[in-house]
C-alpha cells in the first residue's frame, strides 16, 4: 500500500518506453487476495507473476519484501533495491539503474 502512488507514478513514466515493462510478483500471498488489492488500488503492472511458495524468492535471493530488481533484456539482474520505493529512491537510484540496463555494452 505504501509503495502504490510510487508504482504508479512509475508505470505512467515507464509507458512511453517499449523497452521497459514494470512487472510484480506476487510474494507469498493468495493470488486472490492480490487481485483484489490492485483492483482496489489499481493495477500499475504490464504483467504479474506468482511465487505462492516463495521458491522464486529463493532463486533471486531475497531477504523481504518489497524489493524491486532491474532485470536487462538478457534475464541478468542489473540492479536489486531493497526496501519501499520513494519518489526520491525511484528518481535518483532506480532511473538511473535502469538506463543503465538499457545502454548497449561496449
Amino acid at each position: 500500500r505504501q509503495e502504490q502512488p510510487v508504482l504508479d507514478a512509475l508505470a505512467r513514466v515507464l509507458a512511453g518506453d517499449s523497452r521497459v515493462r514494470l512487472v510484480g510478483i506476487n510474494y507469498k500471498d493468495e493470488p486472490d487476495k492480490a487481485l483484489a488489492f490492485l483492483d482496489e488500488a489499481g493495477d500499475p503492472y504490464a504483467a504479474i507473476g506468482s511465487d505462492r511458495d516463495g521458491r522464486v524468492g529463493i532463486d533471486w535471493g531475497v531477504y523481504g519484501v518489497p524489493e524491486t530488481y532491474v532485470v536487462d533484456a538478457e534475464g541478468v539482474i542489473r540492479h536489486k533495491f531493497i526496501g519501499p520505493l520513494t519518489a526520491e529512491t525511484v528518481a535518483g537510484d532506480l532511473m538511473p539503474a535502469i538506463e543503465k540496463a538499457l545502454t548497449p555494452s561496449s
